[in-house]
């Protein structure tokens, strides 16, 4: 839970403005830059072999949910036909052998079959959809299984007892949702773990670089269960085009062509403003040109895009924005949430924290608390609390380090791992995230959340006043975010940004929720923690 820079003593450290949006280090993209030699390949030939691994898949995955339905009538008959055997849920129980079900197991099988393909559930990509094919593989199966009850009511299909057949029908309903779920779940894990180990992956590019392009790539690269590649972005703001922190630039809006072939990119993602609507034509046939496919994001005029709604009238495309859903009710969870679990933390891991504290007392003299003035809830400054990881004479260590590394001294070294002011029980606290135990003494007191945007420093506030940074003031600053999940000291300071941004746009309990559980592995494994 890496809230900031300078966890301990010495001066605060100040980071390049955001405005600039690119690493110090990026170099400029030459203008008279060689173009290089494009790659060969047919258009047609390479958007054949796209569809026919898709259609592949779409074979494949039919084939499964078949056998997972029959799978689950067989379990179903022999559910109620074996392990039930004697025992009637109505009066007429007859212990009928399984040839009597063939032909409704047929039925099912197609029926079912033809429901989950109307329903869309082939459409959707395996991986990172699991809950909506869920949602889809259960009102599919209850629809099938009511048109099939209201057909055979209506015309006595079967000549089957009533009670066989109504119990058997119920057993198989509830077998195909739990089977074709666990195998769904399957396929998504099994091409999730494919992904991550860059197997099956498809290049994409964004054509855009300013705010829309740069959170577009973020949210991309931190999904890898999508199944994407960012090669990169194409600048298209006025100065000099430049990487923007780990992701490069690949030239300028003339560049589209060249960077789609010679990166190979199956996938566009084009983020450039709605007035600039030459541009957005003009990449769009080069994509079609290239044979890539690609998805326009909507400008809207910088409005959060989670509150656009889409809809229709007679075939008239129509685009407004819903009303914000945050209510009072759910603020007031949020902080009932942060109160129990701060104070859980606070009691029940209260041996576990004397203990830290007092290791810091014997293996440095100075203070076990450390605290810094921070930008909290609308813009008030409060003292974030930590255990002490740094020596009190931290200025006196680092002046030498400090006037090597000259004007870009201070981020460097706050992004290094074997920063010299920090002592022997602080580098293992900082590893493990123990010197931001006492944080929890903020959220008790509403200085923070368990969940929110990274805490500021003052001078990170003045560097920069883009609107967007001003937002943070919105929301009460977090021990944990998006930022604590994707990277922590691994990430830009800009990018950190822009997943703050993303929260606060976004927010909802359910988001709080999915960051608390992925905050468990990020600590565990310590993943930019330093």
């Amino acid at each position: 839970m890496r809230a900031a820079a300078g966890a301990g003593a010495g001066a605060p450290t100040q980071h390049p403005p955001l405005s600039s949006s690119v690493s110090q280090t990026s170099a400029v993209w030459p203008a008279a830059q060689a173009r290089p030699v494009l790659p060969v390949y047919s258009v047609e030939e390479r958007l054949r072999r796209r569809q026919l691994r898709g259609l592949v898949l779409r074979i494949f995955l039919v084939l499964l949910d078949a056998a997972m339905l029959n799978v689950a009538f067989v379990a179903a008959y022999y559910f109620r036909f074996v392990v039930l055997h004697g025992q009637g849920f109505a009066a007429g129980f007859v212990n009928e052998p399984y040839s009597t079900f063939e032909t409704l197991q047929v039925l099912v099988v197609v029926g079912t079959l033809a429901m989950f393909a109307l329903r869309g559930l082939y459409r959707l990509r395996p991986s990172g959809t699991w809950f909506r094919q869920v949602w889809i593989v259960v009102t599919a199966t209850t629809m099938a299984f009511a048109i099939f009850s209201a057909y055979d009511y209506v015309l006595r299909s079967t000549d089957i007892a009533v009670g066989s057949t109504r119990s058997l029908v119920t057993f198989t309903w509830v077998a195909i949702i739990v089977l074709v779920c666990f195998a769904r779940l399957l396929v998504s894990w099994v091409q999730t773990f494919l992904y991550s180990h860059g197997v099956g992956l498809a290049n994409l590019l964004v054509v855009g670089s300013g705010h829309l392009g740069k959170l577009a790539m973020q949210q991309i690269a931190a999904s890898p269960h999508l199944g994407y590649r960012v090669v990169g972005f194409i600048h298209d703001l006025d100065g000099p085009p430049m990487d923007f922190g780990r992701f490069k630039v690949l030239g300028t809006m003339q560049d589209v062509d060249a960077a789609i072939r010679a990166h190979h990119v199956a996938e566009v993602i084009i983020a450039l403003p709605s007035h600039q609507h030459e541009r957005i034509l003009g990449t769009v046939r080069r994509c079609e040109r290239a044979g890539a496919n690609f998805k326009l994001i909507p400008d809207m005029y910088e409005l959060s895009l989670s509150r656009i709604h889409f809809d229709e009238i007679e075939g008239v495309p129509l685009i407004g924005l819903r009303r914000s859903v945050t209510t009072q009710w759910e603020r007031t969870i949020k902080r009932g949430l942060d109160v129990v679990g701060a104070s859980a933390v606070l009691l029940i891991g209260a041996p576990i924290w004397l203990l830290v504290a007092l290791a810091i007392k014997l293996d440095s003299p100075g203070p076990v608390l450390y605290r810094q003035v921070r930008v909290g809830y609308r813009g008030e400054l409060f003292n974030i609390i930590k255990f002490r990881s740094m020596y009190l004479n931290g200025d006196q260590i680092i002046a030498p380090v400090l006037a090597q590394l000259g004007d870009q001294a201070a981020d460097k070294v706050y992004k290094e791992k074997h920063d010299p002011r920090v002592t022997r029980v602080g580098r293992f606290i900082r590893k493990t995230s123990l010197d931001e135990i006492p944080q929890f003494i903020n959220v008790l007191k509403g200085d923070m959340s368990l969940v929110g945007p990274r805490p500021l420093q003052p001078v990170e506030r003045e560097d920069d006043v883009d609107w967007w940074q001003t937002t943070h003031v919105e929301m009460r600053p977090g021990l944990s975010g998006l930022w604590q999940t994707r990277g922590r000291s691994n990430i830009t300071f800009d990018e950190r940004i822009l997943m703050d941004l993303y929260y606060i746009e976004n927010w909802s309990l359910r988001l709080d929720l999915q960051i608390l559980l992925r905050t468990i592995p990020a600590l565990l494994f310590s993943r930019g923690a330093f």
